[in-house]
């Protein structure tokens, strides 16, 4: 007969493909031995229990565990978890030219961080509150010292936590009852840049039995140094002429000319280089055409700079009833450079621009930065023109890159303060517990160069006397710089109040046991303020992509929740769960939950449940402003770019539009789970679990992806309805005019269905003479990832990558993915070797590629696996000092085209490499209790 192994914290075993390196293996044959039992909470249950093994998968990481993974940030330990798919996830790496802010976010099976409930001590966290985004958390706001386990429920809990627990929860456990002092401090560094310095020290008093109290208290500092892409490379260069991807600009320094019946050339062709380093000739455009090398100027990996203080305390009121408070403060500061601002007709106009409507730049409908060189401009390359068969009297549309005002230079400063007072104990037979949560994130964003305002800089560039071909004067060059905004772009903040009360009991005594019942009530009120500058507002900051606008929204969500757990038999447990959440504006919602626990023979669990889900839209993709923006490089319009062969037309940029939706209806959910965990001995343990998850009226935040809408011309008429073209132009009579916009606001995309199966498995030896071996395993295979698009056409994203998934971020769906530890211990010698692993999967064609020409073939995306070594020594009382390696081989990052093309980073992808390869790190740590 099944006996669970009890437990006295709250933690829950790992089980089918939910547990990671090092896990411990639930007890599943052995009995325990008498003593007091006390029951806790475990997450995916508000029912405290005697034992850890729940109806629901949940994995455990201890803090001993997370060393041993080497990971630096918590954004690079979920990617040690296979169950945390690299699609639809935001890291560090993504802040280059997107007003990220340096965000790093979770996504369980991929479905993004929207998706994602993340929790710390099972509480809420205010979302980061970047551009257009109010949802998303970031991970890297908790330090990794400050944690003492993970958990992660991969069934969704909207049940239990909240309907946007759709694809799970993950809780950070942060350490309390703490006694003594302890130093860290540790130093890693790449080759090619990329330094890492920690240290920390945490430090308690008082013990809760003897003195009624405890504080713990931890201080944290972190500082990353950054790399470019011309410190790797596989980064360095935006042309693959083996793929046929070109992501590079048509925006350059020296600038092409349009010559009007001749079409885009350069005077300088034959020596694009002569001033920028970065300018090259491109073999898809010919030798006439000079274009932009972005990719070396991109950060890889910000400059970032992190303090943290997390504080604690517990005070035992009465032998029965105990008061909490926690508090902490967070202070990041992350610096980004990239490429300098592109200016030319490619790139539109805001209305609320000066400029907007005002010759010359309403040559162009709509208005836009026009540089228009005139025949009068000393450096009007009048016989160049001539030589190539155009007119030498009538001006000429220059594309511009602002290589004189600088590379563009960005720093982002996020203060999170935080703080719970709460009170727990018994009474009348019932556990309860209430709290008060606040919590706010402030993100504020500043220019430190390479922004130059149009209103000054349009002006002077229509002058004639830049010099659109090579350096300007002295005295026009301090004009240039003088044009450049520096300051505050935007404040961004995002705020959480909660009121939460939540009882347990048991009721009455089944045939397996006591019936547990749990009843709770949560307020909660969210608010999003977005301030931009008053520049940004009138679209006057070149490089945001157009104008910002104000916003200020706040909404009331309550809810009422119940919980039942039926132990029919022995063997046999039934829980049922429901919840009801109600969102100011937008409706509510009841939300079931049904488990069950079986163990048919001794050594056997059986478990499976079945969920509902539902998400309100978070207050950014209802209310974000709509703004025009423009694509990233490198995408071509198919109708016009075979005939036209123009580089207003072919591996460019267009106008976007997008924002918020308040038309925007809610997701639902629903979720299954159904696996097994085997345990034939006490040191051997295997499980399985298959997960179905479907998805309704999917929110997809940005809409669908630009290349998406481009890749082919069957394509673009499926979302036809998503493009806005300008008439037909005489000169190309039979093909449609070019795109004046596409629209990329926030849509209902339709449905998602995403079904997989995870495996794990734990082994570990007898003590020997040579030692203890621990051999632990977790993979996720994705066998469907199927996306309804709002045309009705189906996306299989399965095997491939996809600019549909998640929260419209995209990203790889690689079919496989694991993670496998080899631990060895030796009296005070310890070692692990790590490996992670991840599939091939199908690349996004070329920027040159034709998916409709019967010989095109897809290529695939190579696998990639990493290995990493760590050692560590505890011989010397109070001290412990461990030397790691990351990256052991230094692996090359299979190629993709997605580089450049979604994302500023060109090369590879940036949702699952680390870009520090090689990774050596020391650290010395002392305890003194």
């Amino acid at each position: 007969m099944f006996q669970a192994k009890p437990i006295t914290r709250a933690l829950a075993f790992a089980f089918g493909g939910l547990a990671c390196a090092g896990v411990t293996v639930p007890a599943l044959a052995q009995a325990p031995a008498p003593q007091t039992l006390e029951r806790v909470e475990i997450t995916g249950s508000n029912i405290k229990r005697i034992e850890g093994e729940t109806a629901t998968p949940v994995q455990v990481m201890t803090r001993d565990e997370i060393a041993k993974t080497g990971a630096t940030t918590t954004e690079e330990l979920l990617r040690t978890i296979s169950a945390f798919d690299p699609g639809a996830v935001t890291v560090a790496s993504n802040n280059a030219g997107a007003n990220t802010g340096g965000l790093s976010t979770a996504s369980l099976r991929g479905l993004g961080s929207q998706r994602t409930l993340v929790l710390i001590n099972g509480r809420r966290i205010a979302p980061y509150g970047t551009v257009g985004d109010s949802a998303s958390i970031d991970v890297n706001s908790i330090p990794l010292v400050a944690i003492e386990r993970v958990e992660v429920l991969t069934q969704g809990a909207s049940a239990i936590y909240g309907s946007d627990a759709i694809a799970g929860v993950v809780n950070f456990i942060l350490r309390r009852e703490y006694e003594g002092l302890g130093l860290n401090a540790e130093y890693g560094a790449a080759q090619g840049g990329g330094s890492n310095t920690i240290l920390n020290a945490t430090y308690g008093f008082g013990n809760l039995a003897k003195d009624k109290f405890n504080v713990s208290l931890l201080a944290n500092y972190q500082k990353q140094e950054a790399i470019y892409g011309a410190d790797r490379g596989y980064a360095s260069s935006a042309i693959n002429e083996a793929t046929n991807n070109d992501t590079t600009s048509g925006n350059t320094f020296p600038g092409n000319i349009a010559i009007p019946g001749v079409g885009s050339r350069n005077p300088l062709a034959g020596n694009c280089s002569v001033n920028t380093p970065t300018m090259v000739t491109s073999p898809f455009f010919g030798p006439n055409v000079c274009r932009f090398n972005t990719a070396p100027l991109v950060t890889l990996l910000p400059e970032q700079e992190t303090w943290s203080i997390f504080a604690g305390g517990r005070y035992a009121i009465s032998s029965n009833w105990e008061a909490f408070a926690e508090a902490s403060y967070v202070h990041r500061d992350i610096f980004t450079q990239i490429q300098p601002v592109p200016l030319s007709d490619q790139f539109t106009l805001p209305p609320s621009n000066p400029l907007y409507n005002v010759f010359p730049y309403n040559i162009t409908n709509p208005s836009s930065n026009v540089f228009l060189l005139n025949p009068s401009s000393p450096y009007y390359p009048g016989s160049y023109i001539a030589s190539r068969g155009g007119d030498p009297t009538v001006p000429v549309l220059v594309r511009y890159r602002a290589w004189e005002n600088g590379q563009r230079q960005t720093r982002d400063i996020a203060e999170q303060p935080r703080f719970t007072l709460g009170v727990t104990g018994t009474g009348g037979g019932w556990d309860l517990n209430a709290a008060y949560l606040y919590m706010k994130s402030t993100l504020t964003e500043s220019t430190e160069g390479g922004f130059p305002q149009l209103t000054k800089m349009l002006p002077l560039l229509n002058s004639g006397f830049v010099n659109p071909f090579g350096f300007s004067n002295p005295l026009v060059q301090q004009q240039i710089l003088g044009t450049n905004f520096n300051g505050e772009t935007y404040k961004n903040e995002t705020s959480l109040q909660s009121l939460t009360l939540v009882g347990s009991r048991s009721l009455m005594d089944l045939s397996g046991g006591p019936m547990g019942l749990a009843l709770g009530g949560e307020w909660r009120k969210e608010g999003y303020n977005a301030q931009p500058s008053q520049l940004l507002i009138q679209g006057d900051v070149s490089g945001y992509g157009g104008n910002q606008a104000a916003v200020d929204v706040t909404r009331n969500v309550y809810a009422l929740y119940g919980e039942l757990s039926l132990p029919l038999l022995k063997t046999l447990e039934v829980n049922a769960a429901v919840r009801w959440d109600d969102y100011e504006n937008v409706g509510s919602h009841w939300s079931p939950q049904v488990s069950a626990r079986w163990n048919p023979v001794q050594n056997l669990l059986i478990r499976g449940a079945w969920s509902q889900g539902f998400r309100a839209p978070s207050l950014s993709d209802l209310y974000a402003n709509q703004t025009q923006g423009v694509t990233l490089n490198g995408v071509s319009d198919p109708a016009r770019c075979p005939t036209t062969n123009s580089s207003t037309d072919c591996a460019t940029q267009f106008p976007i539009l997008s924002g918020g939706n308040p038309n925007l209806e809610p997701e639902t959910s629903n979720n299954y789970t159904i696996g097994f965990v085997f345990q034939p001995t006490n040191r051997i343990s295997f499980g399985a679990t298959a997960w179905w998850i479907n998805i309704k009226d999917s929110i997809l935040a940005g809409g669908v992806p630009a290349p998406i809408i481009l890749a082919t011309d069957a394509s673009l008429a499926q979302f036809s309805s998503l493009v806005t073209r300008g008439p037909v132009q005489p000169a190309f009579p039979t093909i449609p005019g070019p795109i004046t916009e596409i629209n990329q606001l926030n849509i209902n995309q339709g449905s998602t269905d995403v079904a997989g199966y995870d495996f794990d498995f734990k082994l570990t030896s007898e003590a020997t003479e040579y030692g203890r071996w621990t051999f632990a395993f977790n993979g996720t295979y994705t066998y469907k990832y199927d996306i309804t698009l709002p045309d009705g056409s189906v996306d299989k994203a399965a095997g491939t990558f996809s600019g549909n998934i998640g929260n419209g971020a995209g990203g790889p769906v690689p079919r496989w993915k694991q993670y496998v530890s080899l631990g060895w211990q030796l009296g005070p010698w310890n070692a692990v070797l790590n490996n992670k692993y991840q599939s091939q999967y199908d690349d996004v064609p070329g920027t040159f590629d034709d998916p409709s020409d019967p010989t095109f073939q897809v290529r695939k995306v190579a696998a990639y696996s990493v290995w990493s070594l760590q050692g560590s020594y505890t011989g010397l009382k109070a001290w412990t000092f461990t030397l790691g390696m990351r990256d052991i081989f230094d692996k090359t990052p299979p190629y993709t085209n997605a580089g450049g093309q979604f994302f500023f980073q060109s090369g590879y992808d940036v949702s699952y490499v680390n870009p520090l390869g090689r990774f050596l790190y020391g650290r010395v740590s002392y305890t003194f209790m």
